[in-house]
């Protein structure tokens, strides 16, 4: 999270985006490896989970993406008018935009070829995935708010070179980590 400039080097990269989540999680959050270890176990086990677990990293990159744009988008709106900083004290699912982000045709044809996958599986076949799921929803859950402050950062650094007038508002910034910390549980930088 130091160095906010090496983003922009991965922001496009599916799965240099993907890595630097998991590997943020692994340094910094002790909830998250037996989540991970447990999914692969899962995955092991069963076999054949290779389009599975392609189509939801697709999809969670997808939403990472959408999720950095979103806190990006957000610093300039707290630049642009800083009386109107309630947004910073939305539900994340608000914050998010996750109405949109699942409407997403990146998020939502994928949706459809999962639904379609795990329809023709057995219910056995369906239970034996929960550890995988639970793994994903994991990912969703805390990836998709810490990419969120990611942009909102990334902002920090770009907008001073596009946005004339720009000036980055550290106590925003501040709160937006605080909270973030009070929410997953672990610090981030």
């Amino acid at each position: 999270m130091k160095n906010v400039k090496t983003m922009l080097k991965i922001f496009m990269d599916d799965k240099q985006l993907s890595a630097w989540l998991k590997e943020l999680l692994r340094s910094r959050d002790p909830e998250f490896c037996p989540v991970e270890k447990a999914c692969l176990h899962a995955a092991e086990g069963m076999g054949g989970l290779e389009t599975l677990l392609d189509l939801r990293h697709r999809q969670l990159v997808s939403d990472l993406r959408f999720a950095i744009w979103q806190g990006f988008k957000l610093n300039l709106e707290n630049f642009r008018s800083p009386l109107g900083a309630a947004a910073l004290k939305l539900d994340y699912s608000q914050l998010l935009q996750e109405h949109i982000m699942f409407s997403l045709p990146s998020h939502s044809v994928v949706q459809k070829e999962l639904d379609l996958l795990t329809g023709a599986m057995t219910a056995e076949q369906r239970e034996a995935l929960e550890p995988v799921e639970a793994y994903f929803a994991y990912l969703e859950t805390v990836g998709l708010k810490v990419a969120h402050y990611l942009g909102f950062r990334l902002g920090d650094v770009l907008y001073p070179m596009v946005e004339p007038g720009y000036v980055a508002d550290p106590a925003a910034t501040q709160r937006c980590r605080w909270d973030l910390e009070q929410y997953i549980g672990f610090t981030l930088e």
